[in-house]
Parts: structure tokens; sequence; C-alpha cells
């Protein structure tokens, strides 16, 4: 019985990595160009910069996505414990995201991008996903649900 979960368990982890590798085929390699942005909070964000103190999770996420309304409370929770920045794509005005991150009493840093041009630099196409970036470089992608601890475990790697 143990041979058995410890196998499904080896295969889900090599069907996860294949799938994140394939699906980070995209992303942007080498160090990131220094990017200053403003959050709806109105405070100065540069990922960059705070990922040479200690690394960032970047969540790519958007109001109109359903995995995200289950997945965003967890990565709210851990924004309380690990630097965490969010980028909404495509999901309306700064006031209307004002509204649902009340609505929702999310408290974590939210960069509007409502064309979706930064998650397009960033070679991001599905949401929810999450790169972590370290010194400068992303470290981590990956792509759809995930849970608090496999976030965290992916922090304390690029930490290492």
């Amino acid at each position: 019985m143990i041979k058995k979960v410890l196998l499904y368990a080896f295969l889900a982890l090599l069907v996860v990595t294949v799938v994140d590798l394939w699906r980070g085929k995209d992303l942007p390699a080498g160090p990131l160009p220094e990017q200053q942005w403003q959050s709806l909070q109105y405070q100065a964000v540069d990922i960059v910069e705070r990922s040479y103190q200690e690394p960032v999770i970047v969540y790519f996420w958007g109001t109109w996505c359903p995995v995200c309304s289950v997945i965003t409370p967890s990565v709210d929770w851990l924004a309380g414990y690990l630097p965490v920045v969010s980028v909404a794509m495509t999901s309306g005005t700064d006031a209307e995201l004002r509204r649902y991150l009340v609505q929702n009493d999310y408290q974590l840093a939210v960069i509007n991008d409502p064309q979706a041009a930064i998650s397009k630099q960033w070679g991001v196409a599905v949401t929810p996903a999450f790169a972590i970036v370290s010194n400068g470089e992303m470290q981590s992608f990956t792509a759809g649900p995930t849970t608090p601890l496999g976030l965290y475990a992916r922090w304390l790697w690029a930490h290492w």
C-alpha cells in the first residue's frame, strides 16, 4: 500500500513538473527588467529590488477567474506571512478592482493590469499563475490551482 502511495505521489509530482516546464517555456529568462509599479493601495512596488532581500511571490489572477476566486483567499492569507504581489489581469478599472477587494476583504498588494500588458510581458497566458522571483530572476513558475503549502515550499526553495 505504501509503495502505491509513493508511486502515485511521484507520478503526480512528475506530471506537475513537466506541465510547469511546458507552460513556462515562454517565460522571461535571466535577469528581469527593473519595473516600477504602483499598487491599488498607492504603494510603489519594485519586485526585482525586493527580490534581492528575499524571494517574492508574484500572483497573476483575475476577478473573472472561477479558480482564482477559490485560490485568492489563501494567497491573501499567505501574504500576511510572505512577500506576495498580485497582478490582476483584465479585471476592470482601478475603482472596480478596489470595490472587489473591499467586498472580499482582501489585503494583499494588487497591481491592476487592465489590458494584460504586464502579464504578456511576463509570458503569463493563464490564471491563476505564480512566479517566484529571487535575486532579480524568475526562479519558479506554476499555473493552476495550488496550496499555500505548495507556494511556501517553492518560496523556501528559492530562498535556499
